[in-house]
C-alpha cells in the first residue's frame, strides 16, 4: 500500500476556490486565483517538508556558555528559520496592510494563512502575535517609538522581517490578565520603563520584539490593581546583542505545538516603551487576541 501522497492544497480545496471566487470581486479574484494555485505547489513541495522537520527538532534552551556566563540562548532549527524566511516572502503579514486589493486584501491574506497553518508546525502561532502587533500599532497611528518595528513586522524581505511575541499569561492567571498581572513598569529618565516580573507563558520566544502588560509605579510607589492600573508596552528582546533585561528560565514541555518554542520568563530591568494611553492598554492588546484567536492550532 502507498502511503498517501500531498497534492496542491489550493486545487484540492474546492470550498475555498468558490468562496472567493463568490466574494472577491473579479478582478481581483483572477489575480489571487493564480498566485494562490502557486503558493499551495509550495505548500506541498518545501513547506510540508520544513514542517516536519521542526516537529523532529524541537527547540533547544541553552542556559550557559562553555565558560560558565550565563547567555539564555534560545536554538531552533534551521527550517523553522526557513519559515520565517517564507513567511517574509509570501508577504504573509504584508499583504493585509499594504492593501494592494483595497479591503480584499485581508482576505487573499487570510486564504494563503489557511493554506499554511497545517503543514508549518505552527508558525502560524508567531505569524498571528505578529499581525495583532501590527494591528495595535496601525490602531495606535505607528507612534514615532514604533514606526521601526511597524517596518520591520510589515516587511517582505527576510532579512528585515520582525516576528513579535504577546507576553501576558503570568503565574495568578491567564485571560484574566486584570487581576494576574503582577509586572511593574518604573520609568526611566530618558522616558522609556524598566519592566520587572514574571511571565509564565511566552509563546515565539525567539521572536524579535514583543508587546506586553505591566503595572506602572507611581511617583509615591503605588500601583493601581484591576484593569485600570494596566498599561501596554513594547520591547526589542535584544538591545546591544544581549537579552534585553531577560532571564529566561525554561522552555515549556507541551503536548502539542512542541515546535514553538514557549518560554518561562524573567525581566528583570527590560528597557521597554509604553504604548499609547494607560486606559486602552486593554482594548488595544485585544487585537492580538482576535488575531491569535484565528490559529488553527492553538497553545
Amino acid at each position: 500500500m502507498e502511503a498517501p501522497r500531498l497534492g496542491n492544497l489550493y486545487l484540492e480545496d474546492p470550498f475555498l476556490q468558490g468562496y472567493l471566487r463568490a466574494h472577491l470581486p473579479a478582478q481581483v479574484f483572477a489575480k489571487v486565483n493564480i498566485d494562490l494555485e502557486r503558493f499551495g505547489a509550495r505548500v506541498r513541495d518545501e513547506i510540508a517538508f520544513l514542517g516536519r522537520q521542526c516537529e523532529l527538532n524541537p527547540p533547544r534552551l541553552l542556559h550557559f556558555d562553555a565558560w560558565g556566563q550565563r547567555v539564555d540562548q534560545v536554538t531552533t532549527c534551521p527550517a523553522w528559520k526557513r519559515l520565517k524566511d517564507i513567511c517574509a516572502e509570501e508577504s504573509l503579514v504584508a499583504e493585509g496592510y499594504t492593501r494592494r486589493y483595497s479591503s480584499w486584501s485581508r482576505v487573499y491574506q487570510i486564504a494563503k494563512v489557511y493554506l499554511f497553518m497545517p503543514f508549518c508546525a505552527c508558525y502560524g502561532c508567531p505569524l498571528a502575535m505578529t499581525d495583532g502587533a501590527v494591528k495595535v500599532i496601525e490602531s495606535l497611528g505607528i507612534p514615532k517609538p514604533l514606526e521601526e518595528a511597524y517596518a520591520h513586522l510589515t516587511s517582505s524581505d527576510p532579512k528585515t522581517f520582525w516576528i513579535s511575541g504577546q507576553w501576558m499569561t503570568e503565574r495568578k492567571g491567564g485571560s484574566d490578565v486584570g487581576g494576574g498581572t503582577e509586572t511593574v513598569a518604573r520609568e526611566l529618565p530618558d522616558g522609556s520603563y524598566s519592566l520587572h516580573g514574571f511571565k509564565w507563558f511566552t509563546s515565539a520566544a525567539d521572536s524579535d520584539m514583543t508587546l506586553t502588560l505591566a503595572r506602572i509605579v507611581g511617583p509615591d510607589g503605588q500601583i493601581q490593581q484591576g484593569s485600570r492600573g494596566l498599561s501596554l508596552f513594547y520591547l526589542k528582546i535584544y538591545e546591544d546583542g544581549k537579552l534585553n533585561g531577560i532571564k529566561i528560565q525554561r522552555l515549556k514541555e507541551k503536548l502539542g505545538t512542541r515546535a514553538v518554542p514557549t518560554a518561562e520568563l524573567w525581566l528583570d530591568g527590560a528597557r521597554a516603551h509604553l504604548v499609547g494611553a494607560t486606559e486602552k492598554s486593554i482594548s488595544s492588546i485585544q487585537h492580538i487576541e482576535r488575531s491569535t484567536e484565528t490559529r488553527l492550532g492553538k497553545d
